[in-house]
């Protein structure tokens, strides 16, 4: 059934194992017969879990999405290291005994947990002078990585059954579960591979109530689709909230600024330059802005000094720059 009625929205989708996060876009854009769906950001291939696609006007807020937390289960394969730092890639190293204890891995886990470094998989989407890495892998060319910090906020043993170790983590976005599991390989000195991947969460889209594509497609069938349509101003629902007077809603929409004194509710442990929602009087969704002063030079602010900086205006279901 091909949709005729353009629709805005965030789809929580179960992407299946095999699948590029754009091969599950292509499909998507098929079922609802419509181009402008795109994803918040890549899993691996093999990996399963939560996907969140934003259609319509929603499009234009996916980067904001992007920068949620995340959530992972995870498989670390002890003893074997691949190329690709994963269970789809060539072998390079082997470990026949792993003298590897329960108590060793919990020992190493603080290591990891907290803001660390990590340097991305040469097999990655990341660009390197402006082309991708796994491009250059796939020439044979090595070009020096430059580590990056990511911060990881939760790190649990769940299982411990060698080779096999079952982890949850939560984390930033631009986390690696790969090099995580190679990173973690290596200090406990038999090297190790991401097995298996499961994204459990993305910001403020879980396993629960998510759809597989055949579902997406007896949704569309069935004429249910805005049952599974996450609003906007709902999948943004993660991000902290600024309340603005009602005289001040005229000028947001408009993507003027906002003053200290038409900041009428301001979060408590907010840095500058913070992304926030900014609500109407009746908490409306009426704009994206980043903050201009932290939360604890907000109550010495003069009334006329801008504490808010618009990024994205919003008007209905569309999104406006």
């Amino acid at each position: 059934m091909v949709m005729r009625v353009e629709v805005h929205g965030v789809l929580n989708i179960n992407k299946p194992a095999g699948m590029t996060s754009h091969d599950v876009v292509d499909a998507v854009r098929k079922i609802l017969g419509m181009r402008r769906v795109g994803h918040t950001g890549t899993l691996d291939p093999q990996a399963t879990g939560v996907l969140p696609l934003c259609v319509g006007g929603a499009t234009r807020i996916a980067q904001y999405l992007t920068q949620a937390d995340k959530e992972y289960v995870m498989t670390l394969r002890l003893g074997i290291t691949t190329d690709t730092l994963d269970a789809a890639g060539k072998e390079t190293a082997r470990v026949e005994n792993i003298a590897v204890r329960r108590a060793d891995l919990e020992a190493i886990l603080p290591r990891f947990t907290g803001e660390i470094q990590q340097v991305p998989p040469i097999y990655s989407a990341k660009k390197y002078r402006g082309e991708r890495l796994y491009r250059l892998a796939r020439r044979g060319e090595q070009v020096e990585r430059q580590p990056v910090t990511v911060r990881i906020y939760a790190l649990e043993l769940l299982e411990f059954a060698p080779p096999f170790v079952r982890l949850r983590t939560t984390c930033s976005k631009g986390t690696y579960a790969r090099s995580l599991c190679d990173d973690m390989g290596r200090a406990l000195g038999c090297g190790g591979h991401l097995y298996e991947l499961t994204r459990t969460r993305s910001g403020r889209f879980t396993l629960e109530g998510i759809l597989t594509l055949t579902e997406l497609e007896d949704r569309v069938r069935e004429g249910r689709l805005p049952e599974v349509l996450m609003p906007i101003a709902e999948a943004l629902a993660h991000l902290p909230t600024v309340r603005v007077a009602p005289e001040a809603g005229r000028f947001v929409l408009h993507g003027g600024a906002v003053t200290a004194a038409l900041a009428v509710q301001f979060p408590a442990d907010l840095p500058r330059g913070a992304l926030v929602r900014v609500l109407g009087f009746r908490k409306q969704l009426l704009a994206l802005a980043e903050t201009t002063v932290a939360s604890a030079d907000f109550a010495a602010c003069e009334p006329t000094r801008t504490v808010l900086h618009p990024v994205r205006v919003f008007s209905g279901a569309s999104v406006i720059t």
